[in-house]
């Protein structure tokens, strides 16, 4: 692994730290500086012409820069910065450190610029159309990620890999099946249960005051979905024998398998969830194929003969990735 280096750590916190906290701070200020010569209500809800079609409080702009233009920033900064001091790098975390400060922009310079837009007015259903702002603060986003990335220096981690076998060799005729059940670590679980309740968070603000009924289904919707996908993904079942290897979801999907005639080669690894594939649970990152990853260390990594990459995370990898590599030789008639 690599050595913990300051100036990714230090770069990463200026970015996804501190730039996201300027910029909800900034707008907090403005907004309340406004508060004076807004109307009662304000508008907090455009429509799909753009011009405001719900309305309420001036606090709820308020919250929503700060537990949304703030909030999820700071998670995705907080916990690139856990791995980053434990010495993890790789593109995953660059993108984490241009993502958090890009919302945190585009978040906190809309809700503001939705609220100056109203200042002097008598009646918020006047106010004009929040189209031209959304481009706004679409462009700083832009300009803002792109600025993070650059910022920060282009450093990845090598994993450790090795490879396994059974000694001694399966006999012909011989039959053997090995199974194991990962369940997802702490960490991935406060990282899901945190976006959940984000999201419900949200969802009971724009409830609460926009009364849109288009807006609260959707949300509904949103968060449903997250809540299955997140029981989906939260333990799976492993097993290797001679047909080759099966993940498969307790809920029986997603299931992932890849029978010996497809395999090339196998390994074992150790996996660094944020550091390679940006997360925990059925996860795709650049380079590293697909891989359900529920928890930092072991894995068992193939790679099919087609040049696709699957990697599982599961304790005793080293087990499952001999018996699966005998079994593949053996189907070649090795």
């Amino acid at each position: 692994m690599t050595t913990p280096r300051p100036r990714a750590v230090s770069r990463f916190v200026l970015v996804a730290v501190a730039t996201p906290v300027v910029a909800a701070a900034v707008g907090v200020l403005l907004q309340l500086a406004a508060a004076a010569a807004l109307p009662d209500p304000i508008a907090i809800h455009w429509g799909a012409t753009g011009m405001p079609d719900g309305f309420g409080p001036a606090w709820v702009t308020l919250l929503l820069t700060v537990v949304v233009g703030l909030g999820m920033p700071l998670i995705i900064g907080g916990l690139g910065l856990a791995g980053l001091r434990r010495g993890d790098r790789g593109p995953a975390y660059r993108l984490m450190g241009a993502l958090a400060p890009a919302m945190s922009v585009f978040l906190s310079a809309l809700t503001t610029a939705s609220v100056l837009i109203q200042s002097g007015l008598t009646d918020a259903a006047d106010g004009p159309s929040i189209f031209p702002w959304l481009l706004v603060a679409g462009v700083l986003a832009v300009i803002v990620g792109i600025a993070a990335w650059l910022v920060q220096p282009d450093e990845r981690s090598e994993p450790d890999r090795a490879t396994a076998a059974i000694d001694p060799p399966l006999a012909a005729g011989e039959r053997a099946v090995w199974l194991r059940r990962v369940r997802l670590s702490r960490g991935g679980v406060i990282v899901l249960a945190a976006a959940l309740l984000l999201l419900v968070v949200v969802a009971a603000i724009t409830m609460t005051a926009s009364g849109s009924g288009t807006a609260s289904t959707l949300l509904v919707v949103l968060i449903v979905l997250l809540a299955a996908t997140i029981a989906a993904s939260s333990m799976f079942h492993v097993r290797v024998d001679a047909t080759g290897l099966s993940v498969t979801s307790v809920m029986g999907f997603p299931r992932v398998r890849i029978p010996v005639a497809q395999i090339a080669d196998v390994e074992v690894v150790e996996v660094s969830p944020m550091g390679e594939f940006g997360g925990w649970g059925l996860r795709w990152a650049p380079g590293g194929g697909f891989g359900v990853v529920m928890q930092k260390g072991p894995a068992i990594r193939v790679r099919r003969t087609n040049g696709s990459v699957f990697t599982v995370t599961v304790d005793d990898a080293e087990t499952g990735a001999a018996l699966l590599t005998a079994e593949t030789e053996r189907a070649r008639g090795r």
